[in-house]
């Protein structure tokens, strides 16, 4: 059986506090609710700790604590940091305990003393990732026993067997990262990252605690690079959608009347517009990977020479610089292609949409036109009309044989006379002058249509 000395369970946890989509209360809510959780964690130390025998606030964003768990006695450590937009916390728990057989069952009782009060807050959309690390100091170098021993620790940690595996060295340790790969491409499962380190003695162990705050800053630019990615995927997805529903409506414009028109122009709006905002964060997450790829390898060459210098053992980081060699072979180049896609994308969209909102004008303008020309038209008749009706006397008229023949088979009286006869001239000459007034605009607009051709 493997003798594994000083286990230790770090967790380096990060959360964005503000960012594109994160409001300005977001932030603040984000900020208030860390600071609390943070001035309550002396509570929860106590209620897991008995007795406390160190518990110091060396600073508001640091916590030092030893005391009793079971017969075990745990040393640990809360800090936390602002990295530019991040709030990345390192949570280190220790326990001075060499009995083998219950080394498994350390690791789940040092995963309790991480307080999730502090990592599961009310935002789920601005947590970056966590990584885990465990490790100790081992009296062997059989990388077979090694394996077995990380693989019952993963287990033992979350509860799930790893998926993925890579080996390095650090400082002579011997190091491997565990993942399990999400279900849609491979970036880790929540929380599923781990690295465990097995030291060949304590001299290098203790070496090692100075590197927590180098690897804090490598691993969160990792996260910005897989966070960054994953929501690239999702603008992708979004912009598919989008495209696919308006172009068919806009495509189909020449089937609709003016309201239909309308409609779709109203409903291609909001799409549009999404469109180009996702088409511009689809931008900013490819120069997000960029960047932090490029510190990320910066990073770690640094991690590496300064290991190097301490001269305590062999130091190889090729298993975590291939995550950078992935970044720019596949997924910066692939950001670079759908980009190109979709960019016309947008130009095809607003014009199509250009197009259906020419051709409402068009159409409205016309509409318009015809209602003013009704008006006149109706105008003209009924001023007529009115005109004639105003004639005081139709004497005249009524003396006509076809009119007075109507007039005696009525037994109209003078007024009655006048009044029938007045109605029936102005509705007769109000409707004339109205085709006419029509045959006139319409022979105009046809001479300005030849004229504007």
């Amino acid at each position: 059986m493997i003798h594994l000395n000083y286990p230790s369970l770090v967790s380096f946890n990060y959360t964005l506090f503000k960012a594109l989509g994160i409001d300005s209360e977001a932030s603040s809510n984000t900020l208030t609710l860390y600071k609390q959780a943070w001035r309550d964690l002396d509570a929860h130390i106590k209620n897991k700790l008995q007795p406390i025998e160190v518990l110091d606030y060396l600073s508001e964003k640091n916590i030092q604590f030893q005391g009793k768990l079971a017969d075990k006695t745990i040393d640990g450590s809360y800090n936390y940091t602002f990295l530019s937009d991040t709030i990345a916390c390192l949570f280190n728990q220790s326990a001075n305990h060499q009995d083998s057989t219950q080394l498994i069952d350390v690791i789940t009782e040092l995963k309790n003393l991480v307080p999730s009060v502090v990592t599961e807050l009310p935002y789920p959309h601005q947590n970056l990732g966590q990584t885990w690390m465990i490790s100790g100091w081992v009296d062997t170098a059989d990388i077979t026993k090694l394996e077995e021993l990380a693989t019952k620790f993963y287990q033992e940690l979350l509860n799930q067997e790893w998926q993925r595996k890579k080996i390095g060295k650090f400082i002579d340790a011997t190091v491997f990262e565990l993942w399990r790969n999400s279900p849609i491409w491979d970036k880790p499962e929540d929380n599923s990252h781990v690295l465990i380190l097995f030291y060949p003695n304590q001299q290098t162990m203790d070496a090692a605690a100075d590197f927590y705050e180098d690897w804090l800053k490598c691993l969160w630019y990792r996260h910005k690079i897989w966070f960054a990615y994953s929501l690239s995927r999702q603008l992708k997805e979004q912009l598919e959608k989008d495209f696919n529903r308006v172009v068919p409506d806009l495509e189909n414009r020449h089937q609709y009347n003016l309201d239909q028109l309308k409609l779709t122009l109203a409903k291609t709006l909001e799409p549009l517009s999404r469109y180009g905002t996702n088409l511009n964060l689809l931008g900013i997450q490819q120069q997000t990977l960029l960047t932090n790829s490029h510190y990320y390898k910066n990073d770690l060459n640094d991690i590496e020479a300064k290991a190097n210098t301490l001269k305590n053992g062999k130091t190889d980081l090729t298993f975590l610089k291939e995550f950078s060699r992935r970044v720019e072979d596949y997924y910066q180049p692939q950001l670079e292609h759908e980009l190109a896609s979709f960019s016309p994308g947008l130009g095809a969209l607003q014009g199509l949409t250009d197009t259906v909102r020419g051709i409402v004008e068009i159409e409205q303008a016309q509409r318009d036109r015809n209602f003013q020309n009704n008006i006149a038209i109706v105008g003209v008749g009924l001023g007529t009309a009115s005109i004639l009706a105003s004639v005081p006397d139709l004497e005249m008229i009524t003396e006509l044989p076809p009119v007075n023949a109507y007039i005696t088979h009525w037994q109209l009286n003078k007024s009655q006379a006048n009044f029938v006869v007045s109605l029936n001239i102005s509705i007769f000459a109000g409707v004339w002058v109205a085709i006419f007034t029509a045959i006139v605009i319409k022979i105009g607009e046809r001479l300005r249509s030849k004229k504007a051709s």
